[in-house]
C-alpha cells in the first residue's frame, strides 16, 4: 500500500453515476460526434463550467519572499562548479558528483543490452537535443545571454550578412487596439511552432535577481564580423569579477513577458525513464530554442526590443501560471489544460506593452493534487512531497539546506537534489513524475470529460479518478513495453496515407 493509499469512499460503480457534470456539458450528445469535433465542442462547454479566471496570481506569496539567483538552479551549480566557486559560493560534493555522472552518461554512454538505452536510443536523444545544444547552449541550466537568447539589440543589419533581420527596426508598428496586438502576436507564436501561448506583465518576483554567465562574450554567439579590438581586449581581461551580472546590465526595461508551451511527445514521455523519454524532452528544448527566438525577431521587426529565454532569465512556471497557461502542481511543474504537465516552457521579454494581457486560470489541479499523489509514489528518490497541503517552506529531508527551493510561495516543494541524483544514476532526465500524472493523457475528448468531473467534484472523487487512471493502464512508469510501442509503426502514418 502506497503512503497515500486509503480506502475510497466511492466504488467504481459510482464513477458511472456522476451525472451532474456530464449533463451540464452535454456529454451524452457529444458521444455521437467525431473525435476532434467532440473535443472542440467539449472545450467550449467546459471552459464556462470549470475554468476559473483570477485577477491576481493564484498562489499566496509571503512578504519576505526573495527572488532566486540563476545559480540557485541545481544544474547551474552542478555544471559550472569551478565558476561558482570562483565567485565565492560553495558547491556540495554530491552535487558535483551527480553532475559529472549525468554529463558522462548522457553524452558518451549507451548499453545495447538495456532496453531504452541502446545506441539507437542514444542517437535519438542526440538528434532531439541538437538544436538546443547548438543554438541555446547552457539555457537549460539557467545560463542567459547565449546564442539565440543573446541580449544584444542591434539597430541595423549586420554588414557582412546577406540576409539578416535580427535587429530592432526604427519604425514602431502601431496596432489598432490591444486585442489586435495580442491576437497577432499569439498567431505568430503558433505559426512558429508554439502549442500554447499567453501574455502577461513582467513581474520582477519571477525574474532571477542576478545572473551567472562565465562564458566570455566573444564566444556566446557566432561572429558576424572579425572580432574588434575592444572584443579582444575584453576576452583578454575576462575573469570571475565579470561572471555575475544583474538587470542593470540588461539593454532595456521589459514590460511584457510572452510565455509559450511546447507539447512533448506522449509516447516518448511514456517511456520514462529512458533515452527515448529524454529525447522527447530534448525535442521540446530544441523547440524552446527555435520558436522564442523567431518571436523575438518578429517583435524587433515591429520596432520593439525583445530577448528570447528558455530556463534562463526567470522562473517559467509562475510566468506560465500568470499568463493563463496552467496551474501549479505537486510535481512542481505547470499543468496545462490540454497537455497536462507534458510541456516545456519558454519566454520572450519585450518592452512592447500595448497588448491585452491574459489572466491566471485554474481548473481544479491543485485540489486534485491534494488527494492524488501518484507522482510522489512514482518518484524512486521520493523527491516529491507527500504533504496534504502546499506550504511556504520546504518540508523534505534537506529542508535545512534547500538553497534550490524558492521559499515564501505557497506550493509543493520538490527536493531538487534528490531528483538530480537520480539523473546522475540514470544518465537521463527521468520524467517519471510527468509520465505518471493523471493529467498526462492523449488528446481524446473523453479524457477532457473526466478532467472536468475531477475539477467539479473535489474530495473522494479524486481518489476514484486516480484508481480509474491506473485501472485503464495510464501513467505506468519503467514499462519496457512502452519502448516497443514508441517505435512500432502501428497506428502511425509516415507518408500521409
Amino acid at each position: 500500500m502506497s503512503k497515500n493509499e486509503k480506502p475510497s469512499k466511492l466504488n467504481r460503480r459510482d464513477f458511472f453515476k456522476i451525472g451532474g457534470v456530464t449533463a451540464a456539458v452535454g456529454a451524452t450528445a457529444l458521444s455521437s460526434l467525431p473525435g476532434k469535433t467532440a473535443a472542440k465542442e467539449l472545450d467550449k462547454r467546459i471552459v464556462d463550467k470549470i475554468v476559473t479566471t483570477h485577477d491576481d496570481f493564484p498562489a499566496e506569496v509571503r512578504s519576505d519572499y526573495v527572488p532566486p539567483r540563476n545559480w540557485d538552479h541545481v544544474q547551474a551549480r552542478s555544471f559550472f562548479v569551478k565558476e561558482i566557486k570562483a565567485i565565492g559560493e560553495t558547491v556540495e560534493d554530491d552535487i558535483v558528483a551527480d553532475g559529472q555522472a549525468f554529463v558522462e552518461k548522457m553524452n558518451f554512454a549507451y548499453d545495447n543490452e538495456k532496453v531504452g538505452y541502446n545506441q539507437a536510443d542514444k542517437a535519438l536523444l542526440a538528434g532531439a537535443w541538437a538544436m538546443n545544444n547548438y543554438s541555446a547552449g547552457p539555457s537549460p541550466a539557467a545560463i542567459p545571454n547565449f546564442g539565440v537568447n543573446s541580449w544584444e539589440q542591434r539597430q541595423e543589419k549586420a554588414h557582412f550578412a546577406l540576409f539578416d533581420n535580427d535587429y530592432v527596426v526604427k519604425e514602431k508598428y502601431q496596432f489598432t487596439n490591444k486585442q489586435e496586438a495580442s491576437n497577432q502576436i499569439k498567431r505568430a507564436a503558433k505559426l512558429f511552432g508554439a502549442d500554447l501561448v499567453g501574455i502577461t506583465k513582467r513581474d520582477k518576483r519571477w525574474d532571477y535577481s542576478k545572473f551567472l554567465n562565465p562564458i566570455p562574450p566573444l564566444f556566446r554567439k557566432p561572429l558576424l564580423a572579425p572580432p574588434s579590438k575592444e572584443q579582444m581586449e575584453e576576452l583578454h581581461n575576462w575573469g570571475p569579477d565579470k561572471f555575475v551580472t544583474d538587470w542593470s546590465d540588461f539593454p532595456f526595461e521589459p514590460k511584457t513577458v510572452i510565455v509559450m508551451a511546447f507539447n512533448m511527445d506522449y509516447e516518448g514521455i511514456a517511456t520514462s525513464p529512458s533515452f527515448v523519454g529524454s529525447a522527447a524532452a530534448g525535442a521540446g528544448y530544441s523547440e524552446m530554442a527555435k520558436v522564442p527566438y523567431q518571436l523575438a525577431v518578429y517583435l524587433k521587426n515591429l520596432g520593439y526590443n525583445a530577448v528570447s529565454s528558455g530556463n534562463d532569465m526567470g522562473l517559467s512556471v509562475p510566468y506560465a501560471i500568470a499568463a493563463g497557461l496552467g496551474e501549479a502542481s505537486r510535481l512542481g511543474q505547470a499543468v496545462t489544460y490540454k497537455f497536462g504537465p507534458r510541456v516545456r516552457l519558454a519566454k520572450v521579454y519585450t518592452d512592447f506593452e500595448f497588448v491585452e494581457y491574459d489572466k491566471p486560470k485554474s481548473f481544479g489541479v491543485m485540489d486534485f493534487c491534494k488527494n492524488c499523489m501518484r507522482c510522489a509514489d512514482a518518484c524512486p528518490t521520493k523527491a516529491i512531497s507527500y504533504e496534504k497541503e502546499p506550504t511556504f517552506e520546504p518540508t523534505h529531508d534537506n529542508k535545512e539546506n534547500a538553497w534550490y527551493n524558492v521559499k515564501g510561495v505557497k506550493k509543493y516543494h520538490v527536493d531538487a537534489k534528490k531528483c538530480f541524483k537520480l539523473w546522475g544514476e540514470l544518465g537521463d532526465d527521468c520524467g517519471m513524475c510527468m509520465a505518471s500524472c493523471p493529467y498526462n493523457k492523449p488528446d481524446f475528448w473523453h479524457h477532457r470529460l473526466v478532467d472536468s468531473i475531477t475539477a467539479a467534484m473535489p474530495g473522494p472523487v479524486h481518489d476514484l479518478m486516480r484508481e480509474m487512471d491506473e485501472l485503464f493502464g495510464y501513467g505506468n512508469v519503467e514499462d519496457k513495453e512502452s519502448i516497443k510501442k514508441f517505435y512500432s509503426p502501428e497506428g502511425k502514418s509516415y507518408d500521409g496515407h
